[in-house]
């Protein structure tokens, strides 16, 4: 059997229902940018590796299947399966957790640089304009609600996508930037950069994502200087101070928070010493030098759980340093 039918030489196609129409009527644009997003959305997903975001574009693509079917019949009654409000729950569920994961909240990004990024970001121009297509369709033809809802939210979905996988890309690209310095001799390692301390709040924040705790992440430079701070929705507004200080008394004592606590009573070599400073020596969990080599580069400071669940979150980012991951 051939793959042409020769039926659409004069511009005409079918539907569905095996009624005919113009290639530029408004119900064939529509299902025909459906197409093309699902296209989109196909590529966007060669480009993504994460297993995560790789399942969600699967099922989407299998989902906009259903709403082009319906797009595609001007007698949706005999379809069997259609878009509905679990469809579009299950798309504000996904987003919801998505931006939960990313640094900023709701900020305009430009696209790029990355392929897989960029990529889902074409997808999303592309659903927008799906959208408008069945908007379009809408003021002449009636369309079920769910069908404009969920296209609408595809598109946030997908820019809540874009923005964490820039967000993983970039934390990816500064672990390799660090794994190529701690290649070097620990005096020419000076100090630690922007980019290291985003990488680490960025897996600190995803620790403390996945306890529950809102917290306050503080990274310094060898100096005690604050190289970057980040305060996850949330986090009490006391934290940020106590995060420096415990990344500054950190990098100050070249030691743990914690180590200080036995030293700072009174039968200890350094009682006071939380008096000291204007106050700014922190004597319980929660900071951690960070070493190459033998020299202290920095420090992370982390507030706003119990010690226990500070230093948890400390850790993993300060994993990123002593393990590369």
């Amino acid at each position: 059997m051939a793959l042409y039918t020769k039926r659409g030489d004069f511009g005409e196609t079918s539907l569905f229902d095996g009624k005919r129409l113009h290639k530029s009527d408004l119900r064939v644009e529509a299902y025909g940018t459906v197409d093309e997003l699902v296209a989109a959305i196909a590529l966007a997903r060669s480009f993504n590796f994460g297993k995560d975001i790789s399942d969600i574009l699967r099922k989407v693509e299998e989902e906009l299947f259903l709403l082009a079917a319906e797009l595609a019949t001007s007698n949706i009654d005999k379809l069997k399966n259609k878009i509905g409000q679990e469809h579009i729950n299950w798309l504000e569920t996904k987003i919801d957790e998505i931006m939960a994961k990313t640094f900023l909240k709701n900020d305009f990004i430009v696209p790029g640089p990355y392929k897989s990024s960029a990529s889902i970001h074409m997808a999303r121009t592309i659903a927008r304009r799906a959208e408008r297509q069945v908007v379009k369709l809408d003021l002449e033809t009636p369309m079920r609600k769910e069908v404009l809802i969920y296209l609408n939210r595809l598109s946030d979905l997908l820019f809540a996508m874009s923005k964490l996988q820039e967000e993983e890309e970039t934390v990816k690209d500064a672990m390799e930037r660090v794994k190529t310095n701690f290649t070097k001799k620990a005096g020419d390692l000076q100090n630690i950069t922007l980019d290291v301390a985003k990488a680490m709040i960025k897996a600190a924040e995803a620790k403390a994502v996945e306890i529950g705790v809102p917290m306050v992440i503080s990274v310094v430079d060898k100096g005690g200087y604050l190289v970057a701070l980040h305060k996850m929705d949330g986090a009490i507004f006391a934290s940020i101070e106590i995060s420096i200080n415990k990344a500054y008394t950190s990098a100050a004592f070249k030691m743990p928070t914690s180590a200080l606590n036995p030293l700072a009573n009174p039968q200890g070599e350094l009682f006071g010493i939380n008096t000291q400073s204007s106050g700014r020596y922190v004597t319980f969990g929660g900071g951690f030098p960070i070493f190459c080599g033998d020299e202290v580069i920095g420090a992370i400071g982390v507030s706003g759980g119990t010690v226990e669940e500070d230093e948890i979150v400390a850790k993993a980012g300060l994993k990123i340093i002593t393990e590369g991951s």
